[in-house]
């Protein structure tokens, strides 16, 4: 363990210490950093977390690559063990080294001791305070926890207040009561321990104008007379009968349960519980995330806020085994609690809940109230004023909380998966966690949530000699996982904890539920939510709004829903066969006809193919324009891919050959070019089953246009012959035309110009018989190309510019695009570089606003080329980064030949 002889100051100036010498810790930043990580000393600390904690909203543009320097820098101070860890760093010292870390242990230890010894402890962590904390340091972070740890101060010191005062210290105790009441003038504990003080120190006639100043301030600056305590306290000092120490008026219980012996992460969530020691936080989440856990691990490590005492009670809200606590059974116990005697106990939960904010009026305490079914369970268990503090965890949200009492709200979410690999580390360790594969596929199978986590770890330790690939091939089976995340008993059982929220949920929503456990998609938004229920979305909007109340769903954006993969093998297991049969007919249908009315916008060129009607109770959307296609289908590309899978593997074969269909051009013009070739695979072997030659012509023209495009011409030009040969045998003369325009693009592509050219003018010749405009176009100007790619330039450009007057009559942006990018090249070769940077320029624009990755791409790379020719190097380095950066995000290997450019 490093640092035992260098000593941490962070109360005051960030100071290191070391055999009586001050250590050099480098430049403010670099401080700052090392004090994050102390103050989470013996933690995992992320780099995204030291960066927004020390820089947050103004981080300079290097700032990681800053952080690495600044960590490298402190590795060399004496005493400084700083380790690599999955997730981020971990500073080892002693805890007892850093000065707020040995306050803390100070205090704590005091709990236990007799006055004298309490006294002594404390008088030595308050003496630790040099100044602020992290003097100088000013962001959130800091300020926030600066705030925290002045609390934890405060709260000391009020301890102190109390042994002093029942040690008969009162007359030392006086300049440090005068000096904290001046601090704290409306503090009435404060207020009440300096009354005592002046009176026993024979100061009566100080007392008690002390007192009334008081009294006038808390009537003028809060409405509100002193507190039921304060005002017994002045009548014994008026009848002379001061027996009764401030600290023996009432009880100061402890019943938090003990914390989890292993926690990890939830940096975000400790801070939102760091705020203010009052009011109420309801701390939200689904079963088996860990919220109570964090909420005992948080207030174990804060309790020193707390002097006054810790209630908790676990309300029994989701429990299967006992009904939910009532009011005036928890009041009964918390009365008992802060010294009621039964006799004292009035009858009734609104006599106990005035008798319970009337004891703890005034007291630093903190209640917690865990396992809360809804509002009004709790809302007779808050204490009231603005001293203490309320923390609430619920699978509900609770959020007439928030608008009735002032709640903060937080969620708790699913592990990262650093934090899961930390957590799975600590509670396995050993050579069986360098299998990391099988580490991950476990956090993955999991969802990242804790309980699951648990029981995986809970049978990792049971079976010591299995290895984690075998636990992984358990987990696997999605029909079976439920069953193998079941340690024994209903608490660490998923599947019983997800039921105990499922059985709460109205018919309705837990029909919803069930259902959108069936869809395929990673998330699910409003209109395809409505399909799968064959309901009105009015009516789904509020029993969505319900599931996420009790946080079996969640909006992670927008008009979008979603919950963690083993809620959903939970609904689907509640799920009917018939049931879910029916609700995947309809969100099918959904997916197909509004992703063919949202293809129309994009390609209205392409012929159509023929769909069947869609459900009754099924109303695809409307999609009116371009940009809302192309919104629409990169909002739903990942449904829709896992549509079209779940489709081709449970015999839906029209839905699994139209829905690749319909994806085709998005994911063409998008460059998801990986899942387009998949999918139409999938399709293809779903035309074959369905022995369709409609939908095999369709399917293989696709397939083998994409294969050209990802360089596969041998692959291309048989699938794509064979497409002919069933464009023909259905008589589809525009299919069999498309199919020799494609088969034109992949002889190209193979070097074989003069064959390119064969199949385009058989393409226009067929498009010139059937008067379709647009593709005669398309095809005048792949003719074009091709009389480029042989040396015919001038042919070439009259080619080109014909094509330009027939899109006056057609207006096809897409054709227009690739004319004006085959005219650049003309141009280009022509040596009239301006003409071509015109050319070039449009058909960039054009593509761009089309959203064709690729395409814009091919131009930038082109413009560039002119621009270069022309002298202007400045615009030719633009349009080859813009070039490289989407070839980059396509990873295709044009991005080095650009690369390459911009070397010279």
């Amino acid at each position: 363990m490093g640092g035992a002889k260098t000593r941490f100051a962070l109360i005051g100036t960030i100071e290191a210490h070391a055999g009586g010498e001050r250590l050099a810790l480098g430049p403010a930043m670099q401080r700052k950093v090392l004090a994050v990580m102390l103050v989470n000393v013996g933690q995992v600390v992320s780099s995204d977390q030291i960066i927004d904690s020390v820089w947050h909203n103004a981080p300079p543009y290097s700032a990681l690559s800053t952080l690495y320097t600044y960590i490298a820098r402190l590795r060399k101070v004496d005493g400084l063990e700083i380790a690599r860890r999955p997730g981020g760093y971990l500073l080892d010292v002693e805890p007892e080294s850093v000065d707020l870390h040995r306050f803390r242990t100070l205090v704590r230890r005091a709990r236990d001791l007799p006055d004298d010894s309490a006294a002594d402890l404390i008088e030595e962590a308050l003496g630790l305070w040099r100044g602020e904390p992290f003097d100088g340091a000013d962001t959130p972070w800091f300020v926030q926890q600066r705030a925290a740890f002045e609390e934890e101060r405060f709260a000391a010191r009020l301890r102190h207040g109390d042994i002093a005062l029942r040690c008969g210290r009162h007359g030392e105790l006086l300049p440090e009561l005068t000096a904290l009441a001046a601090e704290h003038p409306l503090d009435e504990r404060v207020a009440a321990q300096l009354l005592l003080a002046l009176y026993r120190d024979g100061r009566q006639a100080e007392a008690l104008r002390y007192y009334e100043d008081l009294r006038v301030r808390l009537v003028e600056e809060l409405g509100a007379d002193p507190s039921p305590e304060l005002q017994l306290l002045h009548r014994q000092m008026l009848t002379g009968d001061v027996a009764i120490a401030v600290s023996d008026r009432q009880v100061a219980p402890c019943q938090l349960p003990a914390p989890p012996p292993v926690f990890v992460g939830r940096t975000d969530i400790k801070a939102e519980l760091d705020g203010p020691v009052n009011g109420v936080v309801v701390v939200g989440g689904p079963g088996g995330v860990g919220k109570t856990a964090l909420v005992l691990r948080w207030a174990h490590d804060h309790a020193s806020r707390f002097p006054d005492g810790q209630l908790h009670v676990n309300l029994r809200g989701f429990d299967p085994s006992a009904p939910p606590a009532q009011a005036d059974v928890v009041l009964h116990s918390f009365l008992g609690a802060l010294g009621v005697l039964p006799e004292r106990m009035p009858d009734g939960v609104d006599a106990r809940s005035a008798l319970f904010r009337e004891r703890v009026a005034g007291r630093r305490m903190l209640v917690v109230l865990d396992n809360a079914l809804h509002e009004d369970q709790v809302r007779p268990l808050l204490p009231g004023g603005n001293t203490s503090l309320v923390v609430v965890t619920s699978r509900n949200r609770l959020t007439g909380l928030a608008v009735s009492d002032q709640a903060r709200l937080v969620t708790v979410p699913m592990l990262t998966d650093d934090e899961a690999v930390t957590l799975l580390t600590e509670r396995l360790g050993g050579a069986r966690l360098e299998d990391s594969a099988a580490l991950h596929d476990l956090i993955r199978l999991t969802a990242g949530l804790p309980l699951a986590l648990a029981v995986v770890a809970a049978r990792a330790l049971a079976h010591p000699a299995f290895p984690l690939r075998a636990l992984v091939k358990e987990l696997q089976d999605e029909h079976s996982r439920l069953d193998a995340l079941d340690a024994g008993e209903p608490a660490s059982n998923v599947r019983a904890v997800t039921s105990w929220s499922y059985r709460r949920l109205s018919p309705a929503a837990g029909r919803l539920f069930r259902l959108l456990g069936v869809h395929p998609g990673p998330d699910i938004e409003l209109a395809a939510s409505a399909a799968l229920a064959g309901a009105r979305p009015a009516e789904v909007r509020r029993l969505l709004d319900e599931l996420i109340r009790a946080h079996v769903l969640e909006q992670p954006a927008p008009g979008r829903f979603a919950s963690h993969d083993l809620l959903r093998a939970f609904a689907r297991e509640e799920t009917t066969p018939e049931e879910a049969r029916k609700a995947l007919g309809r969100v099918l249908d959904h997916y197909l006809h509004t992703g063919f009315a949202a293809e129309r916008q994009l390609s209205p060129h392409w012929p159509p193919i023929d769909l069947a009607p869609p459900h009754l109770d099924v109303t695809p959307l409307r999609i009116g324009s371009y940009d809302e296609a192309i919104d629409w289908f990169t909002a739903e590309r990942a449904a829709l891919l896992a549509c079209a899978d779940l489709a081709a593997r449970n015999g839906w074969d029209v839905h699994a050959w139209q829905l690749p269909w319909v994806l085709s051009t998005y994911l063409t013009r998008s460059g998801h070019w990986d899942e387009r070739a998949a999918s139409q695979r999938a399709a293809l072997a779903a035309a074959r089953r369905l022995d369709d030659h409609t939908a095999l012509a369709e399917v293989l023209l696709l397939l083998g246009r994409g294969h050209s495009v990802q360089g596969d011409q041998p692959r291309a030009i048989d699938e794509l012959t064979e497409a002919l040969t069933s464009y023909r045998t259905i008589t589809n003369r525009t299919g069999e035309g498309i199919t020799q325009f494609s088969l034109g693009l992949a002889h190209a592509r193979r070097g074989d110009p003069a064959t390119a050219l064969e199949h385009a003018q058989q393409a226009l010749t067929l498009f010139r018989g059937t008067g379709n405009r647009a593709w005669e176009t398309f095809s005048l100007t792949a003719v074009g190309w091709y009389h480029v790619l042989l040396g015919e330039i001038d042919l070439a450009a009259d080619i080109g510019t014909a094509a330009l007057r027939l899109l006056d009559e057609v207006g096809d942006r897409d054709c227009e695009a690739h004319t004006h990018r085959m005219l650049g090249v003309v141009q280009q070769q022509r040596g009239d570089h301006a003409a071509a940077a015109v050319h070039h320029q449009r058909a960039r624009e054009l593509f761009r606003g089309l959203g064709d990755s690729y395409s814009e791409a091919a131009t930038a790379d082109q413009l560039g080329d002119s621009f270069q020719a022309l002298g202007d190097n400045s615009a030719a380095r633009e349009s080859w980064l813009r070039a490289e950066t989407l070839f980059e995000a396509l990873g295709l290997p044009e991005a080095d030949t650009v690369r390459a450019k911009l070397a010279d």
